[in-house]
């Protein structure tokens, strides 16, 4: 029932995305993936920069029978950026998901909300229902992804070169 010969993933970026959550933290601090590829960066004002080459599914869940991907809709096309209405929304809050066991300074309730912020700037009529959906099956969806996906990854923090104690 399941499909042969795809991919676990439904969407790819093509170029980097960077967007400000207004979550200040610490320090910059890059994450990367299992393979050593940087794939998220987060700054000390907030913004959130996913970088190019990241891929994820979309909304979840979704599963493939029969060569069909059948599972939770990404909206239409939105007419500014030529993207479903929840593709931004979905690539960030992934991204968050994907290392928030690697120390991030971005919890998993501020993850959520992330997504309903870029939801709401894209217009998505039914952003309450997917997050509310993110709220209630997040912990499951990422655990699975974990597993099927092998989901792995780690934190650098990067200090900052402009604080006078650091120069060398």
């Amino acid at each position: 029932m399941f499909c042969s010969k795809s991919v676990a993933w439904l969407y790819r970026a093509d170029k980097s995305f960077s967007w400000d959550s207004g979550i200040p933290v610490q320090a910059d601090q890059v994450f990367l993936d299992a393979t050593g590829k940087v794939r998220l960066v987060i700054e000390t004002s907030g913004r959130m920069t996913v970088t190019r080459g990241y891929s994820w599914n979309g909304c979840s869940p979704k599963f493939c029978v029969l060569d069909l991907l059948i599972g939770t809709p990404d909206g239409v096309v939105d007419a500014d950026t030529g993207r479903p209405k929840t593709y931004f929304a979905s690539m960030v809050h992934d991204a968050l998901y994907q290392f928030l066991q690697a120390e991030s300074p971005i919890s998993r309730r501020e993850a959520d909300r992330c997504f309903l912020r870029l939801l709401t700037e894209s217009h998505f009529a039914l952003r309450y229902v997917y997050w509310a959906a993110v709220r209630v099956f997040g912990r499951l969806v990422w655990h699975g992804k974990r597993v099927t996906r092998r989901w792995a990854g780690r934190r650098l923090v990067i200090a900052d070169l402009s604080e006078p104690s650091l120069r060398t």
